[in-house]
């Protein structure tokens, strides 16, 4: 063969070579922009939002994340809420138990001595020698305003004082479920990717036995109610509330649209916290205790968080979900018929949702399932974007506004006295 002949082999060889790479890359070009296609209408249909999904090693959150513990004069309330923490809580370190007390009841600081080194222990003033400024009309509210006080400065113990970048705030009355630390370690990177999040909180108010599905334990919610009784918030949100922090009444004060500025809580579908008898000797002198606090159901079995992709509880995803959910899969009906909707057994497994015109409407909807029918600055106990849901015999019942009559929520909305609590 003639050295001529030898490079037009090569050549040929050279361009069989190229053409063979050429339509690789042409292949792989076309599987990409299938890709991209299934991406995008995967996004335009709600399965998938591209920016609101979290990378993995973004949702381990490595900082401790102390329990802040408010206590006064329940020595035994302590004994047995402080009990269930470090019995429940994987790490010592990654999970420190601060108790603040604000009265001097020796009891107390006796009880939380016995816990030695695996508990701190803060003392403040007690409100009662404190020079608090109360309104004449308000006296007999005072332990609302002492409350308020004893909050102020233990939450600048541990945000100031300690550094801490988040708090789980627990009160001495409550129940504490065994995946309590599971719940908020493992959604509290949440917050800090969300900045329509103010809150985790561990509470179902209406978590009673009757409204909820306890085989779904590990499914939460975003809601635009606060409800506290065992709930997280980060650094940020106390930078923001400490200069401004009330005199008293702290709780319904977070509850006003000044304050929320339309931000959202996580909660629940089985609450992590649950009402000890403890909790009748409280400030509100029982209200909703024995009617619905004491009722509330406690999660008893374990579910690891970690091992869930909790993304879909960002913002865009979850409106996503909810009007699937209610609007397309959910088959609307009156209340009077789903009276007897739950009574067939061949209906569980379903979904309905009825809607609602106003607050009596709402009040007496609510009242017939057996959910709180109160609201707090108009906004209905549970509510996300006005829908309040509950589970009645295996069906899933959504109470949804009429958007024609309720755009919003209305601060004005109350209770009618003739409805009682």
């Amino acid at each position: 063969r003639s050295r001529n002949t030898d490079n037009i082999d090569d050549l040929l060889e050279s361009a069989t070579r190229l053409e063979r790479l050429l339509a690789y890359e042409e292949k792989k070009i076309k599987e990409l922009t299938e890709d991209v296609h299934q991406l995008n209408a995967r996004r335009r249909s709600g399965k998938m939002v591209m920016e609101e999904m979290v990378s993995p090693e973004l949702k381990y959150w490595k900082d401790p994340i102390p329990v802040l513990v408010f206590s006064c004069n329940r020595a035994q309330a302590v004994r047995d809420h402080v009990q269930k923490l470090i019995k429940y809580r994987p790490s010592q370190e990654r999970f420190p138990i601060i108790v603040s007390q604000d009265c001097d009841n020796d009891n107390v600081k006796n009880e939380v001595m016995n816990f030695g080194d695996k508990v701190q222990y803060i003392k403040h003033l007690a409100g009662d020698k404190a020079n608090i400024t109360i309104p004449p009309s308000h006296r007999q509210y005072t332990a609302y305003y002492r409350i308020a006080r004893h909050y102020k400065l233990a939450l600048n113990h541990v945000f100031v004082d300690k550094g801490y970048s988040s708090v789980i705030i627990t009160e001495d009355d409550l129940d504490i479920a065994p995946d309590f630390f599971s719940y908020f370690s493992n959604t509290r990177y949440l917050l800090e990717n969300d900045d329509n999040l103010w809150c985790v909180t561990a509470w179902n108010d209406n978590g009673k036995l009757e409204n909820i599905d306890v085989n779904a334990a590990s499914k939460l919610y975003r809601s635009d109610f606060f409800a506290g009784l065992g709930w997280m918030m980060s650094s940020k949100t106390w930078d923001e509330l400490e200069p401004i922090w009330p005199v008293g009444f702290w709780d319904d004060w977070m509850r006003d649209p000044l304050r929320r500025k339309n931000r959202q809580c996580i909660r629940p579908e089985v609450s992590r916290t649950g009402m000890m008898s403890y909790g009748k000797e409280g400030a509100s002198k029982g209200q909703f205790f024995s009617k619905h606090l004491i009722k509330i159901k406690v999660n008893d079995k374990y579910t690891d968080f970690g091992k869930i992709n909790l993304d879909y509880l960002l913002p865009g995803n979850f409106a996503k979900k909810t009007h699937i959910e209610v609007k397309k899969e959910a088959i609307e009906m009156g209340i009077d018929d789903v009276a007897s909707f739950v009574l067939k057994p061949e209906n569980k497994g379903k979904s309905v949702r009825v809607i609602y015109d106003g607050n009596v409407d709402y009040i007496q909807k609510a009242d017939k399932l057996h959910v709180m029918h109160d609201f707090k600055a108009g906004v209905p106990r549970t509510a996300y974007d006005g829908i309040v849901t509950c589970f009645i015999n295996g069906i899933r019942i959504y109470l949804v506004p009429d958007r024609t009559k309720v755009p919003g929520y209305n601060p004005d909305w109350a209770v009618p006295p003739s409805f009682g609590e």
